[in-house]
């Protein structure tokens, strides 16, 4: 990460390097619009205008290149893995980097207490002497009474006023301290000279700020909880990632720095899947386009200008052209092409093949372990995988609904329309689940009307109604909740002998749709490096071990350290809690791992806590 030139960064405008971010994260945790907290100061990730597309490698994935395009726009051509530079790693003053810039803009002294904006400069100055030292650049209080004969290299750092606004619309602003101390006066006073005191509390915030000029002083509290907004002005439509202001007038939320709400990714993913498709698999995946066509040389030029289509360009075109004819004469291809990502990556996991693997994709079948006959119809050990992960935007308070990559309050990360967005490519290992569908099916329709499944439903319209969502439509709660609650037993008791933390470890869910249900899991690490994992996990996946894994999931399912409550507990209106049986001590995973950030959670769904057949027979 760099520091954006500018006053608050001191008479050098030129970027210097201030921390650093695993790419990964800049997709996970740390994107754009997203603040990080580094050791002494604070900083957000500027958006995509600012980037430098220098030393970004181009991804190649097509497919989810061509979701991301459906959903930001044809403008988009290409998918970029961070910029880096291994030649410049140790130039302190290295260009190469993320663009980031100082937020929130207002800072404390320890020392003092004052509390004041970077800008204008003067007041506050950075200090970055040690450039191959990054984690010691600082900002310090040059006008400190209580450090006036310390040099500014050995003056305390400031830290960052940790109070912020947001509104639902995703608008991020610092505080308005000068204006909230000032509400009862008349207007803010001639220069106001601002402090801030903490005091020790566990109600609220006991946060006091005062103006030394006038003495005029509010506490933090008054503009917390519900009903805190009524303190605050209207939102004046502040995307500080983008550095512009937008009409909005919707009411602030008061909100603390750090906070887990503050940046949601919007993102994607899809895995490598080999070329090895047939020619008729290949026309009727894309039939929509090719079968529109009536000329063999209007379909060669599609063909060539299409990377979806690179398969075919080896293939003559006769024979693609024989292809269409057949499937024109049949009425169209017997399936319709996959709808999603997650489609075309099920039909091949459920049937792997020697035919369909190269260096990026390994999948061969495993016997089922014994015992487990009725609940899974077979495993899949994964050697190879690649997965690419790309971010189409963020959201703020409210995180987005599983695989929807167009919440309503989706936060831009550019401010035209972006013709690239960031992604990263990961190599790794899994192992993957296909759940027997004639029991599950069967089991979902039994337990439909059982009243903790009802009670998951109705809190799910009460979570969509508080978020000004439509209400769901036809939505397979209890399918969801029992692959999702076996995909984390599973994710527990994998990461205590694979070698690799929970955290590490990621589901990838699928549940198909009303129309073609599906009901598996695959539990995968990869790393950034282009070897690949060391095959800790994919051993796991043999019967003697996956069944001993399977047996100690369900034994520590049965209980958890917060039973009775844990197991009692249900989503009663007005609670819109998606999980019922399930809690940080026995099912909750890290945002890392988990695709539906700790939703569709029972315990009760596959060990027996009701004892009236809820559990899924096994």
């Amino acid at each position: 990460m760099r520091l954006a030139g500018g006053a608050a960064a001191g008479p050098r405008r030129d970027p210097t390097r201030i921390g650093q971010a695993r790419p990964s994260q800049l997709i996970t945790t740390f994107g754009v619009g997203s603040v990080i907290d580094l050791p002494s100061m604070s900083v957000i990730v500027r958006g995509l205008d600012a980037w430098s597309p220098e030393r970004q490698d181009t991804i190649d994935e097509p497919r989810l290149l061509a979701r991301i395009r459906e959903v930001l726009g044809d403008q988009v051509r290409a998918l970029r893995s961070a910029p880096w530079d291994p030649a410049e790693r140790d130039d302190p003053w290295s260009r190469t980097g993320v663009p980031v810039t100082p937020f929130p803009r207002w800072v404390r002294c320890p020392r003092c207490h004052r509390l004041g904006p970077l800008d204008p400069p003067g007041q506050f100055e950075l200090v970055h002497r040690f450039g191959r030292r990054p984690d010691l650049a600082k900002f310090v209080h040059a006008r400190c009474p209580r450090q006036a004969t310390t040099r500014n290299a050995n003056r305390r750092a400031c830290v960052p006023a940790r109070f912020l606004v947001v509104c639902e619309a995703g608008h991020l602003d610092d505080f308005p301290y000068v204006e909230y101390v000032h509400a009862q006066a008349a207007g803010p006073c001639d220069g106001p000279q601002l402090t801030m005191r903490d005091a020790a509390s566990t109600l609220g915030p006991r946060v006091t700020v005062r103006c030394t000029e006038c003495g005029a002083s509010r506490n933090i509290q008054d503009a917390a909880g519900r009903d805190g907004w009524e303190k605050l002005p209207a939102c004046r439509g502040r995307h500080p990632h983008l550095q512009r202001f937008s009409p909005c007038g919707k009411p602030l939320h008061l909100i603390v720095l750090g906070a887990s709400n503050l940046w949601f990714s919007v993102t994607a993913s899809a895995l490598h899947l080999p070329q090895g498709q047939s020619v008729e698999d290949q026309v009727s995946a894309h039939w929509e386009i090719l079968g529109a066509q009536h000329d063999p040389g209007v379909a060669q030029a599609i063909i060539d200008g299409m990377d979806a289509l690179r398969g075919l360009r080896g293939t003559p075109i006769e024979e693609v052209w024989a292809c269409i004819e057949k499937l024109r004469a049949a009425g169209g291809p017997a399936a319709a092409a996959p709808a999603g990502l997650l489609d075309a990556e099920w039909r091949l996991l459920s049937r792997p093949t020697t035919d369909r693997q190269d260096p990026d994709f390994r999948a061969v079948p495993t016997p089922t372990p014994k015992g487990y006959d009725r609940l899974l119809d077979q495993v899949v050990l994964v050697s190879r995988l690649r997965e690419v992960r790309a971010l189409a935007g963020f959201t703020r308070l409210a995180a987005p609904d599983r695989d929807d990559l167009q919440p309503v309050q989706r936060v831009p990360l550019a401010r035209a329309a972006p013709t690239w967005v960031p992604a990263v490519e990961q190599r790794g290992e899994g192992i993957f689940l296909e759940l027997r569908e004639s029991e599950v099916a069967r089991w979902a329709a039994r337990v439909a009307g059982h009243e903790r499944i009802v009670a998951l439903e109705e809190a799910f319209r009460r979570w969509r109604h508080d978020r000004g969502r439509a209400a769901p439509g036809a939505f397979p709660v209890a399918r969801l909740t029992l692959i999702h609650t076996l995909s984390h037993m599973l994710i527990r008791q994998v990461a205590l002998e694979c070698g690799y933390s929970s955290a590490s470890i990621r589901e990838r869910l699928y549940i198909g749709t009303p129309q073609a249900p599906t009901a598996g899991v695959l539990l995968s690490t990869a790393a950034s490096d282009s070897e690949g994992t060391l095959g800790g996990l994919v051993a796991l996946g043999q019967p003697r071990y996956l069944r001993r894994l399977l047996d100690q999931a369900f034994q520590d399912g049965e209980c958890c350290s917060s039973d009775p409550l844990c197991a009692e507990h249900v989503p009663i209106d007005p609670s819109a809690d998606l999980h019922a049986a399930a809690c940080h001590a026995c099912l909750f995973a890290s945002e890392t791992s988990c695709e539906n950030n700790n939703r569709w959670l029972d315990r009760a769904v596959l060990v027996d806590l009701t004892g009236d057949g809820l559990a899924f027979p096994r």
